[in-house]
């Protein structure tokens, strides 16, 4: 009697031990499980604003912030979810010594390695592009002042288009990388700093700010480490700069710009090419 009792005894430490050892394994499982989980989150939501200046740099971009974070630190990772350029703001400094009128910030969206696609780029706006004929409807007090900083913001409505010109264009849900040029500076002498270059108004089209000619000489600025201006940059502008009059035309070299509609394919000389949305709103 004793014996079996001795023996149900054992049976039932050895049970209760195997129920131990494979609640242990299940929870070393989970866990396990719940960290590779947490781990491939993060990775999935570490996101990137790179600054790509120019040699010539008299506005600058300073600071980046959207909706859930006041101050996204430039060239940094940092975690946020897919709808992390909702409200994305760039804030610009005039360095310069000349009151600025129009900016085009251009924010940049490269693909994954090895995706032979070409970037796409979609533009913020203080005031109506210095090429276009609304410029010269601009409203006259809307201007950054010597020292002064401005915002450039991704309004709502164009967060949706912007949401749907990336998912046409075949990127992913989750975007990980801006990055943002300075493309086109307006300043009131009528002259404009087209990707690091400078551009004076054509004296025989005093009036129209589509007709712009190369300066012969690089107008005097504050920032002195900038050095001279010597070329157009890596790429042309966008459609508006098209309009611009013959002289400053032959000076680009080869146009492989083609007109898609509503976007539109930028190239430059050497052919590299992007996807731009021809869609202008002014802040």
């Amino acid at each position: 009697m004793h014996s079996k009792h001795r023996i149900a005894s054992i049976v039932a430490r050895i049970s209760f031990g195997l129920l131990v050892l494979a609640g242990g394994l299940v929870l070393l499982a989970v866990g396990e499980l719940n960290s590779t989980s947490i781990g491939a989150k993060t990775q999935e939501q570490g996101r990137t604003v790179i600054r790509k200046p120019w040699r010539v740099e008299p506005v600058k971009v300073v600071a980046v912030k959207n909706k859930k974070k006041a101050n996204i630190e430039i060239g940094k990772t940092f975690d946020d979810d897919d709808d992390w350029l909702d409200g994305f703001t760039v804030t610009v400094a005039n360095n310069y010594d000349k009151t600025v009128t129009a900016l085009v910030v251009d924010m940049v969206f490269r693909r994954d390695t090895g995706d032979t696609r070409p970037p796409a780029a979609w533009d913020l706006h203080f005031g109506p592009s210095p090429f276009s004929h609304e410029y010269l409807q601009r409203d006259p007090n809307k201007v950054i002042r010597v020292e002064e900083t401005a915002d450039l913001h991704l309004s709502p409505e164009d967060y949706k288009w912007l949401t749907v010109f990336l998912k046409q264009n075949g990127f992913p849900v989750s975007i990980r990388r801006v990055e943002l040029e300075i493309s086109d500076v307006g300043f009131e002498d009528g002259s404009v700093l087209h990707r690091g270059t400078f551009f004076v108004q054509d004296p025989n089209n005093p009036n129209d700010p589509t007709k712009k000619i190369p300066a012969s000489q690089p107008t005097p600025a504050r920032n002195r480490k900038a050095g001279n201006p010597s070329s157009l940059g890596r790429r042309q502008s966008r459609n508006s700069f098209l309009k611009i009059s013959f002289a400053l035309r032959s000076v680009q070299g080869q146009d492989c710009f083609t007109q898609l509609s509503p976007e539109s394919r930028q190239c430059s000389i050497n052919g590299n090419c992007s996807v731009l949305w021809d869609r202008l709103s002014y802040v």
